[in-house]
């Protein structure tokens, strides 16, 4: 008899020996419960009423290969008693590891999982749920972003002027969740650190404290944000930048060839920080910079506290588009001090943020210019308005179960400064100025919602004079579709002269060149293109152009009315210059309603899906999607 057992047979009791000593070393983890859904915030599956981030440290490297960032982010932690697991908010991230940190550093492996989204509610992303113990007071994620992720882009040298690569983040509304897992609800502010890693001939920045002012040899940053900020303020911007100060606490970034020209046209930002205090009080985020981006960019701006994300199309030369600049700077009060815990309150961001940009502009350049750019503004909210249903109308609008992008009309911006330039009217603007001075004192590094806001005027301004609104009156402004028929209106005279020269030419009365234009404003020049409309010929547009140059100019509010214009005349110089300007720019402001038009020709559509498919890789993910709706492409097939 063989005394010794066959050698498949020994493989096999050894496999099985060895895989139950692995399994009795390995930590013991619990089942977890994956059922998820919508809390308060209804773009967020986080459990923050149970668990709250209060702080969170990243280290991250950026890979321009592979188009990712990779690392960990570790989040302390407040939870109650009860709060059984964490849940967070992810896009297509690839969680490697979860860990609880224990009290010397040491990691222990947490049961967690990613939960597939419902196929509507994809824009939301996957819930990652943490099951937790008490006690856990820090909890380390590993992971890695996807080369698709919404809120970020990437851009090869080919697409930025330095001829190095880029990348910037734009995580509003809810796209930090695409580039760390975390509670993305403006309804949560927390404090962080980040220590980040790029190669070593680029730059990094972010919307923080411990912004570089020159390249590290070692490509190693560190930043930190002492004052808690919501996710979407978010913000990370990778380059071969230059920094050039413009003042005590403020100076722009830029690439190379653009530092110079920035921070000559924002020379005023000390200023308008300096009006901004004397109007609401104290500027409490220490600096004051902007991060000039490539021009994919697919916004104006960007208001990420300490440095604001800035287009190079408002670089005109001249600092007359400069309100977009205020308009960010005025965000450091109302949207980023005081925040919107929901995207269904925004006209709380931006309706104040919009009518504090108007004051800057008013205190710095003159009543004339803020009345003339708030006239603009109010046209195009009336236009807009008749093209919104009732439900979009609505300044305190339910967006369940609909993308918050949809938030983001003029109503908000338009419609809640109308709304505190009615009480400005009044009570007067000393009262309504200390109510909003006291206001953001009151709920400094906070998040609340709209009725939070009534409760407080109502107990506030209200008793100020008892016989100056109603409260049904201040429900019917947040509640109600349109404008209130009391509305204050505002309304410039400079806009009658135009007008007047605009009839004059078009009934042959004058020649183009007895019309003052040497002495117009932007916000004129824009008038007298909004209103020409389709009146044009294209050898009225070839005069046009031969007397004032609109196509060469360097003004993008201006030069934009002037492509709508030639798309309606089919002006080909016009046209030429609208390829160029199709596939250099990004922002969305234009590209959007330029392809929007040229899909309303019967020969525009094609040329200019043709135009769109060159254009598209250097096109922000936002940008992409806005396009492809207007030019009724299918997002997921790129076919028509």
């Amino acid at each position: 008899m063989n005394k010794f057992l066959p050698a498949p047979i020994v493989a096999t009791i050894f496999g099985a020996v060895l895989a139950m000593l692995l399994t009795a070393c390995e930590p013991a983890i619990e089942p977890i419960d994956t059922a998820v859904e919508l809390g308060p915030d209804p773009h967020s599956y986080a459990n923050y009423e149970q668990v709250r981030v209060e702080h969170l440290s990243l280290a991250l490297a950026a890979d321009f290969s592979d188009r990712t960032l990779t690392g960990h982010v570790t989040l302390d932690l407040a939870q109650d008693d009860l709060a059984e697991r964490l849940v967070l908010d992810t896009w297509k991230l690839s969680i490697r590891d979860v860990n609880r940190v224990g009290p010397d550093g040491e990691l222990q492996p947490l049961s967690w999982r990613l939960v597939e989204p419902d196929a509507e509610s994809e824009y939301l992303g996957a819930p990652l749920v943490v099951a937790m113990e008490r006690g856990v007071e820090q909890v380390r994620i590993d992971y890695t972003t996807s080369p698709e992720a919404f809120g970020l882009q990437w851009l090869d040298g080919q697409q930025t002027t330095s001829g190095e690569p880029f990348l910037f983040s734009q995580s509003q509304p809810i796209f930090a969740r695409t580039w760390v897992p975390l509670q993305d609800t403006p309804a949560v502010r927390y404090t962080f650190d980040a220590e980040i890693t790029v190669p070593d001939d680029l730059m990094a920045t972010m919307g923080a404290a411990g912004n570089p002012t020159e390249i590290n040899a070692d490509g190693v940053y560190e930043f930190n944000m002492p004052q808690p900020i919501p996710s979407y303020l978010m913000a990370i911007g990778i380059g071969k930048l230059d920094f050039q100060a413009t003042g005590p606490r403020s100076g722009v970034y830029a690439e190379p060839s653009l530092v110079e020209a920035a921070a000559e046209e924002f020379s005023e930002l000390e200023a308008m920080i300096d009006a901004g205090e004397e109007l609401y009080g104290p500027y409490r985020w220490d600096r004051y910079d902007l991060l000039i981006l490539p021009p994919s960019f697919p916004f104006g701006g960007m208001e990420n506290p300490r440095l604001s994300f800035i287009t190079p199309t408002v670089i005109a030369g001249d600092k007359s588009l400069t309100a977009l600049i205020a308009h960010e700077l005025a965000h450091s009060w109302s949207g980023n001090l005081v925040t919107n815990s929901a995207w269904q309150d925004l006209w709380l961001n931006e309706g104040f943020t919009t009518y504090f940009e108007n004051r800057i502009v008013e205190a710095l350049y003159g009543p004339e210019r803020a009345e003339m750019e708030a006239t603009l503004d109010r046209i195009g909210l009336q236009e807009e308005l008749k093209e919104l249903d009732d439900a979009e109308q609505v300044l305190a609008r339910d967006l369940s179960g609909q993308d918050p992008e949809q938030a983001f009309n003029g109503v908000p911006y338009d419609k809640g400064r109308l709304f505190l330039l009615w009480l400005e009217d009044s009570f007067g603007r000393e009262t309504l100025d200390a109510f909003l001075r006291q206001y953001f004192d009151h709920f400094a590094f906070e998040s609340i919602d709209t009725e939070q806001f009534i409760a407080y005027l109502e107990a506030n301004l209200l008793p100020k004079d008892p016989d100056a609104v109603t409260m049904e009156q201040v429900r019917e402004w947040i509640f109600e579709p349109g404008l209130p028929e009391y509305a204050v209106l505002p309304a410039s005279g400079a806009f009658d002269k135009v007008d007047e020269w605009r009839r004059q030419w078009l009934d042959g009365e004058i020649e183009l060149n007895e019309i003052p234009v040497d002495e117009w404003t932007v916000s004129e020049w824009r008038h007298f293109l909004l209103k020409l409309g389709d009146r044009l010929s294209a050898e009225q547009m070839a005069a046009m152009d031969a007397e004032f140059g609109l196509t060469g100019t360097g003004n993008v509010e201006i030069l934009y009315l002037w492509l709508v214009r030639a798309i309606e005349t089919r002006y080909e110089p016009g046209i030429a210059r609208l390829e160029q300007f199709l596939l250099e720019v990004g922002r969305n402001k234009f590209t959007r309603p330029l392809y929007e038009e040229l899909a309303a020709t019967d020969w525009g559509r094609a040329w200019a899906i043709d135009v769109y498919q060159r254009a598209k890789p250097g096109y922000h993910p936002l940008t992409r999607q806005a396009a492809e709706r207007a030019l009724g492409i299918d997002e997921q097939t790129g076919t028509e």
